[in-house]
Parts: C-alpha cells; structure tokens; sequence
C-alpha cells in the first residue's frame, strides 16, 4: 500500500482520537496489579537529585575497584617507547630572526655600482705576469648607516652599521647570551659582539617538525568579523625587579595617593580594536567558535560553566543542613537492591526490614526537600 504524506499524516491522526492512553494497552497486555506496593515511592525527588547530582559521586561511600585485567596476552609490550641511542628526541623546527627573507629583502633595497680592478696573474709556464681586471659590485648610497671600530693597533676603521632595518656591530655593543662557569653552570653574561655581526638575532623552536596547518583562511576570517589589526612583535625589555605583593586595600590606597598627588590627570588614548601578537593562528582566541570531531562544539559557555558551578554550591548547601543519618540512607540508597537491604543495615529483619526501608527513606527525603527549599531561598536572598 502506497500513499502520500498527507494521507498517511491524516491516517495518524485517525488512530490517535482512538488510540489507547498506556502502551500495554496497546499490545493487549495486562498489569501484574492494579496497585504496586511502592507505587508511594514514585513520587521521592530526592532519589533522583542524588542519582544526578551535580556533584559527582556521593560522599560516604568508597569507590569500588575495577576488577583485574585477566588475560592472556603479555601486559609489557615489546615496544617500551625507550630512546634507542644517546641523543635520540623529536626533531623540532627552528625559526631564525631575522629570515633569510627579510634579508634578502634588505639587500636588495641597496643600489650598486661596478667597477673593475686589475689582479695580477702569474703564467707559470712563460713566467710572465699578466694583469687581469676583475668586477666587484659594491653598494653605495641606500638606508645604510657607517661607524667607526678601533682595533687593537688604535687605527680606525670605518664599517656598516646599519643597512635598512638590519643592524651590524662596530666591536663595542652587546647582547645577552649564556656560558658555562666554572663549576659547569649555565649563567647569564654579556656576550661582546664582534665587528660585523648582526644584531638582533633570535632563534626559537617552536614546533615539531611535520604538517604545517593553513592558517589564512582562518585569520582572515577572524580579521573581518572583528576588524582589527595584528600587534607587532613586543620590545625588548630589561629584567624586572623582584615582585612586591600589595595587598587589595594597599592597592587602593596606593592608587588614592597617586590620585592626590596629580594636578591634571594625563589625557586618557583610546587605541583601535586589535589582535594580539600572538597565537600566530587567531582561531586560538575564539574557542567557542572551533568545531570538534564527530559533530562537537567548541568551549562551553561561560554561562553553562556558571550555572554548573551555581547548582553545585546550592547542593552541597542543602546536604550540609541535612542530618548525617539522612544523607546516609539516601546515599546507600543509591545502590541498595530493596528496601530490606536499607532496613538490615540499622538491624530489622524480614517484613520489619522492608517496612523500616520505605519510612526512613520517606524521612529522608522529606529532610532532603525541606533541605533544598531554604538552599534556594538563601541564594535568593
């Protein structure tokens, strides 16, 4: 039988104006009783509160311990992951600033000249010197800066200092660098830069080498919707001296004092909406905009975490106000097979165990909602 929707969306409509209300009906079953003997025990809220409690795991009862793995397979595998030789580790990919880009780019912002000079040549053969002239480009003009360098004779030497953005020593800068000590301790020094090295330079490792991820699409992405720039790289400072901790009211008075003591306040700059210098990959920053595997979301909402953390504190608050003997049933309630396991536990037996069961665990239910109510009334107020 073939219909369309609509018909078969009509025909459903037909069969629930006379469809039966349970669904044992519907199979032609009957109910064991009319009345179950906890049907009363339906209606306890605080058994299901304890079973999903925000929490976690009840108090009070120890953790049950995972049986022991049996099997016949060997539990050490061949593979123990241990450096097959000295010196064996990840090969990592290391960035050099500045990059060979940048000077390459640098030098080809210079203008150039030739010229030739003569270059005696002897022919061993006839014993003759002959002269050859030979051509050397050499850059004049341009973004170039010079300094002078004194050797250890006291002549003067005039040298390049500077050709665009990149920076050359003349003997008498330094840097910041290590060294080993005596006692074979890597320390801080200030390393002498010699005539002709380049400033500036740093090398980092930053990844391991292999797949490198695209990240254009993505940063430009970001880059519209915010419409901001990227920063650029941060300077160099000194090391900071030994931090001082100031307390909250000090920080205050602190900050008043400052205040005082200021005629004319500094005018405040308000700078456009930017990136910060990194993650080079500006999907980083917006957690909850990243997609996860097999239909995932990203970070959760600062809302959701807020919320979790709210519910939290107001269960404990409300356990905290029941009695001890209460929270106990309804914690071994928890895993109880019946009501004459709750009853046993406190010394009844047979019928008089089932019948204790339901009253302490109507009691203390009536003392977990009790309990809740002047939680939620106290995070009201």
């Amino acid at each position: 039988m073939e219909r369309t929707a609509s018909e078969h969306r009509a025909a459903v409509e037909v069969w629930r104006a006379t469809a039966p209300k349970n669904d044992h009906e519907i199979f032609g079953r009957k109910l064991k009783t009319e009345k179950p003997r906890h049907r009363d025990l339906s209606e306890l809220s605080a058994l299901l509160a304890m079973r999903s409690r925000p929490i976690g795991v009840a108090e009070g009862v120890e953790a049950e311990l995972a049986p022991a793995i049996s099997t016949n397979f060997r539990l050490i595998p061949a593979n123990d992951n241990t450096a097959p030789e000295e010196g064996f580790g990840t090969d990592r990919s290391v960035e050099y600033e500045p990059s060979m880009q940048k000077i390459e780019e640098a030098a080809k912002k210079l203008p150039v000249i030739y010229r030739s000079e003569p270059m005696m040549l002897r022919n061993e053969a006839n014993a003759e010197v002959m002269a050859k002239r030979e051509i050397h480009a050499v850059p004049v003009g341009g973004d170039i800066a010079y300094g002078t360098h004194v050797d250890d004779d006291g002549k003067s030497h005039k040298v390049i200092t500077r050709i665009g953005k990149l920076r050359f020593s003349d003997g008498s800068q330094t840097e910041k660098g290590q060294k080993l000590s005596i006692d074979g301790k890597v320390v801080d020094v200030d390393l002498k830069m010699p005539v002709g090295a380049m400033l500036g330079c740093r090398e980092k490792s930053s990844r391991d080498k292999g797949a490198e991820v695209d990240t254009t699409g993505s940063n430009s992405h970001y880059r519209w919707i915010v419409k901001g720039h990227v920063a650029q790289p941060p300077k160099l400072h000194p090391t900071r001296d030994e931090r001082v901790d100031v307390s909250k009211d000090e920080a205050r008075q602190i900050l008043a004092d400052a205040y005082a003591n200021t005629s004319v306040m500094p005018v405040i700059k308000r700078y456009p909406d930017g990136f910060p210098y990194g993650p080079s990959n500006l999907r980083q920053l917006f957690i909850g905009g990243r997609k996860g595997k097999k239909g995932e979301s990203g970070s959760q909402a600062w809302q959701d975490i807020y919320t979790e953390k709210a519910n939290r504190d107001t269960f404990q608050r409300g356990l905290d106000a029941m009695q001890d003997a209460h929270v106990r049933v309804l914690t071994e309630a928890m895993s109880a097979k019946s009501l004459g396991v709750l009853g046993e536990a406190r010394g009844y037996r047979g019928r008089h165990a089932v019948d204790a069961g339901r009253r302490l665990l109507v009691a203390a239910n009536d003392n977990f909602e009790k309990a809740m109510e002047l939680a939620h009334q106290a995070v009201e107020a």
